[in-house]
């Protein structure tokens, strides 16, 4: 049988049922915003400073702090942590003892309202559903905790919470098991695409043939017929710069080479003018110098403008064919040894100079080796790229069947099991 609904008359949140109330955050706990570590705090002993990149997973190098500071920033594993700006979003901490730092808050929640674990799922989905009109900023949005207080939450009696926050953990355990699966097999086609790639473009596609040493450090034997051409006989560097910053604006990526910016979502600060840019003709190869570490480079199909601390290098003659050099420029070994010529301090200052890149010895089949290799890889790849659409579909759904499932029951639309 049905619940009596009623309006809860916060839009968000829509019908509840009888016997539920609203509360807003500030009367169900107690938030404790992060200390203001500066960069001269950081070190490599202590207590990990918890930032929000620890918090989404995404860092790699985390920061200490040997020093003490007021136990209020003390977290403890079970804490439940919201990052208030980028990512706005509630986590549980499980990783030992950390110091909070700022952009995130400590929630402690009132225990005579609100139980611990439906707390958390409460937050959770408070933070998706403040819209725009309660979040600031432009270059990293951020919600106050002025805002972050006075925003409505739906709250059932003391006994429902703990049913929902129980059927929630199953529930989203099991859907999180989907999704860890289907992103790994996501992954383990884009290797498999990489391998067939790599080994195509290194290798050609005309089946055994007698091998060479390359000579290459990077790349080891190739076809007896390929040539090994430095990169000064082949590219030249180009520096011609825009005169009224008209041109097109071109993004270089690892992931995806170089393309339009309006065809990307990108948030990153934009400059007034693009005048001064470096102009970037088809055909050029445009490199990220700050991440060509990564693989940050390609062959622009475009004509257009890239930053003025970018290189762009122009093909000498007719020694490759635009599509396979695109390919060669960003294969794993190459990216590896451009990381292992470029200097700096660590990975996010590492830079790779023309006199650097110019310098690699470059693998160079005939052209209508290259052309054979890009037919192959068309018909392959396509077939890779269907497998890989098909498990990010299904990721999609995953992600909006577990977003709507936990708005279902935090908002009582759907009643918890018994």
């Amino acid at each position: 049988m049905a619940r009596e609904m009623k309006d809860s008359g916060v839009q968000w949140i829509g019908s509840i049922p009888e016997g539920w109330m609203c509360y807003k955050l500030k009367y169900l706990g107690q938030y404790i915003n992060g200390f203001a570590f500066k960069p001269e705090d950081w070190g490599n002993t202590g207590r990990r400073i918890i930032r929000i990149q620890d918090l989404t997973g995404s860092n790699d190098s985390p920061n200490y702090f040997d020093g003490q500071i007021d136990n209020r920033y003390l977290v403890l594993d079970g804490d439940i942590l919201v990052s208030w700006a980028a990512t706005l979003e509630a986590f549980i901490w499980n990783r030992g003892e950390g110091w909070l730092n700022q952009h995130i808050f400590r929630a402690l929640p009132n225990t005579s309202i609100v139980e611990y674990d439906y707390f958390f799922w409460l937050i959770k989905e408070a933070m998706k559903n403040m819209n725009n009109d309660n979040k600031h900023g432009i270059m990293m949005q951020h919600v106050t905790l002025d805002v972050f207080g006075n925003f409505a939450v739906p709250i059932p009696p003391l006994p429902e919470q703990s049913r929902i926050a129980a059927f929630l953990d199953r529930r989203c355990a099991e859907i999180d098991r989907v999704i860890t699966a289907t992103q790994r097999t996501i992954e383990e086609y884009k290797k498999l695409k990489q391998s067939i790639i790599t080994e195509a473009v290194t290798h050609g596609v005309r089946g055994p043939r007698k091998m060479k040493d390359s000579g290459v450090e990077w790349i080891g034997e190739i076809p007896e017929e390929w040539e090994v051409i430095r990169g000064k006989g082949l590219f030249t560097e180009v520096d011609t710069r825009s005169t009224d910053g008209s041109e097109e604006l071109l993004t270089v990526s690892q992931y995806t080479g170089i393309t339009p910016r309006s065809q990307k979502n990108v948030t990153m600060f934009e400059a007034e003018t693009l005048e001064g840019y470096k102009i970037c003709e088809i055909g050029d190869i445009a490199a990220n110098t700050m991440w060509l570490w990564a693989g940050a480079i390609g062959v622009s199909s475009y004509r257009g403008v890239i930053s003025p601390s970018y290189n762009i290098y122009r093909p000498i003659g007719n020694k490759y064919v635009p599509g396979y050099l695109d390919l060669l420029l960003r294969i794993p070994p190459l990216v590896q040894h451009y990381e292992s010529l470029s200097t700096g301090i660590r990975a996010s200052r590492l830079r790779l100079y023309p006199q650097q890149f110019l310098g690699i010895r470059f693998i160079v089949p005939s052209v209508q080796e290259q052309q054979e290799v890009l037919c192959y890889l068309q018909h392959k790849t396509t077939e890779m790229d269907r497998l890989i659409e098909a498990k990010q579909r299904l990721l999609t759904e995953l992600e909006a069947y577990k977003k709507s499932v936990i708005y279902e029951y935090v908002t009582g639309k759907k009643e918890a099991p018994q």
